[in-house]
């Protein structure tokens, strides 16, 4: 997989750990392409302030509100699966305060949530929100417990 990761210096505040973040999203490649049958090719992850991605929600989508990701399919080979993730840092931080998360869990929460897309899941009604939400819990915890021996 050729991951890319695209990161701004406009959140200093968020103390990402790109490292951590990077080794975390090629676990999640793999366990996508183990469960789901999801290849990765390049996955561009670029991170935005609130105003930006919302601008682009309502470009592209036509909805006029704030979000945490918006996932861009970019493929052009049935077999593997290029994307550009675009990502809040801000609206994820609002999000963990109020889910009573930390800022690493909801940041990788909504990477799963935009690869889960790319692999056919989708979330327009509350039945397929609610199969999404099981399937980010389901590779969340596989990753939160992957090298601790289990």
């Amino acid at each position: 997989m050729g991951l890319r990761l695209i990161f701004s210096d406009i959140f200093p505040e968020l103390h990402i750990d790109r490292r951590s973040l990077r080794g975390n999203i090629l676990d999640a490649a793999k366990m996508l392409k183990l469960y789901e049958k999801t290849e990765f090719g390049n996955l561009e992850i670029v991170f935005l302030r609130k105003s930006e991605l919302r601008k682009l929600n309502s470009e592209h989508l036509a909805h006029d509100y704030d979000t945490d990701i918006l996932t861009f399919d970019l493929s052009d080979d049935e077999r593997y699966k290029d994307a550009q993730i675009f990502i809040s840092p801000e609206v994820v931080s609002e999000n963990a305060g109020r889910f009573g998360s930390d800022f690493e869990t909801e940041l990788m929460r909504v990477v799963v949530h935009g690869m889960l897309h790319l692999s056919g899941y989708d979330d327009q009604d509350r039945t397929s929100k609610t199969a999404m939400r099981k399937m980010e819990n389901k590779y969340l915890n596989i990753l939160h417990n992957a090298g601790k021996g289990n």
